[in-house]
This record gives C-alpha cells, sequence and structure tokens, in this order.
C-alpha cells in the first residue's frame, strides 16, 4: 500500500482545518490513503478537572468523541484513519507517531492569517522541515485554483556535478503533484547578488570564466535550462531571477499567483547558500503560496537515529 498522507490538525476543534481539506485533495488525486491526527490534550481541562481520574477519563472521552466527530464532518472519506493523542509534550508525541505512520507527505497548517506574514513560523514547522523523514507541505487557508499553479525552485547544478539530485527530486514532486491537481508546472532559479570577492569565489567553479556579475548570470541561467530541458521543461516554463532568495521567491509567488512552491532543504556551505538557495524555513515565511520541503534522497534525521 501507498505511505499515507498526515494531516496534522490545529489543536483548536473548531478551526476550519486547511491541512486536512489540502490533505485529503491530495490523497483523493493520488490515491493514497489518508490519516489524520491531531494532539487534543487541553491543560486548561486538566486544570479545571483537576486531579480526580474518573473526572479526568471522563472529560477525555467527551473531547475525544467532540474530535471524532469533528473530523468525520470535515472529510467525506470512510476509509480515513484517526489518531486522536492525549499528550502533554506535543513535540515527542508528533514525532513517535510519524515514526510509526511512516507517511509519505505530513500537511500542516502553518498560516498566521495576519495579512503581515502569511505564514507564521513556528519551532512545530521547524522540527518538522529539519528532521521528519518525508516531504512537508506547510499550508495556508487560502484555497487551490481549480487547476492549481506548481513552481519548482531549483538548482541548475555546476560543471562538476551535472544533475543536481535534490533538484530532480525537488522536479519530481513538482510534477507529480501539478499532474495529480491537474495543474500547470513552471520552475525557476534564483541567483542572488553577490559583492566582487563572492563573484571571485564563485568564477573559479565556471569554465573560461572573465569575471563580473554578468558573466555568472549568464553561466547559471545556460545550466538551468539545460537542467531543465534534459527533464522534459519547455522554454517557456522556466524562469531565472535575481535577488534575494526568500523575497525574491516570495515575490514571484505573489506576481504569478502561485498555489503551490516545491523547495529543497539545504544543506551547504556559505557561499553556495548564498549563490544557490536560502533555507525552506526562510521561503516559508514570505511566499504567498504553499511550500512543499522535499528531503534528499537517503535523508536520515534525528528522529530516526
Amino acid at each position: 500500500m501507498n505511505a499515507p498522507v498526515l494531516a496534522i490538525l490545529d489543536s483548536d476543534l473548531k478551526a476550519p482545518q486547511p491541512a486536512l481539506h489540502k490533505a485529503q485533495q491530495i490523497a483523493d488525486a493520488s490515491q493514497r490513503p489518508l490519516h489524520v491526527l491531531v494532539n487534543a490534550y487541553s491543560s486548561a481541562m486538566v486544570r479545571a478537572v483537576g486531579i480526580d481520574q474518573e473526572r479526568q477519563n471522563a472529560a477525555r472521552q467527551q473531547i475525544h468523541g467532540a474530535w471524532e466527530k469533528r473530523i468525520r464532518h470535515l472529510t467525506d472519506r470512510e476509509d480515513c484513519e484517526l489518531s486522536i493523542l492525549w499528550q502533554k509534550d506535543s513535540m515527542e508525541a508528533l514525532r513517535e507517531s510519524i515514526i510509526a505512520l511512516q507517511p509519505g507527505m505530513v500537511v500542516v497548517h502553518t498560516s498566521a492569517e495576519t495579512g503581515l506574514r502569511r505564514h507564521l513560523f513556528t519551532p512545530r514547522d521547524w522540527q518538522l522541515i529539519r528532521k521528519a523523514p518525508c516531504p512537508v507541505l506547510c499550508v495556508h487557508g487560502r484555497a487551490w485554483s481549480s487547476s492549481p499553479r506548481v513552481l519548482a525552485a531549483l538548482d541548475p547544478g555546476n560543471e562538476a556535478q551535472q544533475d543536481d539530485p535534490l533538484s530532480i527530486r525537488v522536479l519530481d514532486a513538482a510534477n507529480e503533484i501539478a499532474r495529480h491537481l491537474g495543474g500547470s508546472l513552471r520552475a525557476c532559479h534564483v541567483l542572488d547578488e553577490m559583492d566582487d570577492s563572492m563573484i571571485m569565489l564563485v568564477g573559479e567553479a565556471i569554465p573560461d570564466y572573465a569575471g563580473g556579475m554578468d558573466e555568472v548570470r549568464r553561466f547559471y541561467r545556460e545550466r538551468f535550462l539545460k537542467f531543465g530541458g534534459a527533464h522534459g521543461l519547455g522554454p517557456d516554463q522556466m524562469t531565472t531571477l535575481t535577488g534575494p532568495v526568500a523575497a525574491t521567491l516570495g515575490k514571484y509567488c505573489d506576481d504569478q499567483d502561485m498555489d503551490v512552491l516545491v523547495v529543497g532543504t539545504v544543506h551547504r556551505n556559505l557561499p553556495e547558500r548564498v549563490l544557490l538557495g536560502a533555507t525552506a524555513e526562510s521561503v516559508i515565511t514570505r511566499a504567498s503560496a504553499d511550500v512543499l520541503v522535499i528531503k534528499p534522497e537517503g535523508f536520515q534525521g534525528p528522529w530516526q537515529a
């Protein structure tokens, strides 16, 4: 059986739960199982009920039933699996559940919905992106369009490494989600501006380097177009951008009304991070689109130790 899509719910019983709605869309479109998880633990309830164990058990059963009813109301899938937890340490409960379930994707609502920042990056989100052994889709409350627009943020590689393995995984994931949801696919590469010392450092990796930012841009644009073409993208599907990576991606998603941005986690030294990409966390706080974070092949996080 395919690995399930795991929706992690907001702890507010009355919340609209966009993570569940979008996880179900993906699960239905890709014909994968859907699993819904919520930690129903309420410190306020524990304080109100007191130490009486019988009263605590009764209250827990009541809350469990309310959550079960709410989830069944929000999803029309009769085969949806539920995990309604009651653990004070919510992060440990989440870690144990993900390791036990081995989902193919985790979907979590990370939006502040304040209008100032589309996404409020929380310690839970940081833990999931850095440590969960599977892709993590961070969503906000805006529904996807009927034909979702999907953007893959790619690293074209260099002469020493013809194809960046993580970018291949990012492109494959973006292509899969666009195909399953009946959407369209675009790809982009963002080249950050650099000072003279950084240009000279990067220039050492460029054959026949003559110096200057224009030469750097031209080299990586050609690498990007070659990479995309070799993996089935047409010229009209590829865009190169220049500027601070996270802010530039965020603005492009705004301007192009993207629904999903697919990025890879980045574990590189400083010069390469400046040149090739910002961290997934920085992108999440700026992008209007939902953000799907892809891990490298063979990723071994601390949760798997």
